[in-house]
């Protein structure tokens, strides 16, 4: 087997960075019409992780994830590493990040980064997380610029 592998994905997001990053800093209510649930489990509120447990449908299936969350304030970055779910039926490790870049003053992008390893060489690449991660992306989107 190959290790760990990466995949990238890179959105423009209307909206400033900050904005944007600031749904994933305060670790919840990033719902969308694909999340069905999330809990949010902290041993230290001041603290800049939280494990997160999300009910989400991908491919029409629904799926569960529990993950830990890392907030970089300083870089605008965001980490989720995958410790139990349906994902991890197919990956030995599963993480993504979240690096929201500023392009000017008025639009960011989103750049998410997977990086996994595969249980075995049948296992496809996660592209339907990538997948469902774009529509993620442009409904919360749609949703933060409706509510302003």
């Amino acid at each position: 087997m190959a290790g760990v592998q990466t995949l990238e994905l890179e959105i423009q997001v209307n909206m400033t960075a900050e904005r944007f990053f600031k749904t994933f800093k305060k670790k919840e209510g990033n719902f969308t019409d694909k999340t069905e649930a999330v809990s949010v489990h902290r041993d230290d509120p001041t603290s800049n992780s939280s494990i997160q447990i999300w009910n989400f449908i991908v491919d029409g299936n629904m799926e569960q994830i529990k993950e830990k969350i890392e907030v970089d304030e300083e870089n605008k970055s965001v980490s989720f590493l995958a410790l139990e779910g349906d994902v991890l039926k197919q990956y030995k490790s599963y993480k993504i990040t979240l690096d929201v870049v500023a392009k000017d003053d008025q639009v960011c992008i989103a750049k998410w980064t997977w990086e996994y390893e595969k249980l075995n060489d049948d296992v496809p690449p996660p592209t339907r997380y990538t997948a469902f991660v774009a529509d993620y992306t442009r409904d919360l989107e749609t949703r933060l610029l409706f509510e302003s």
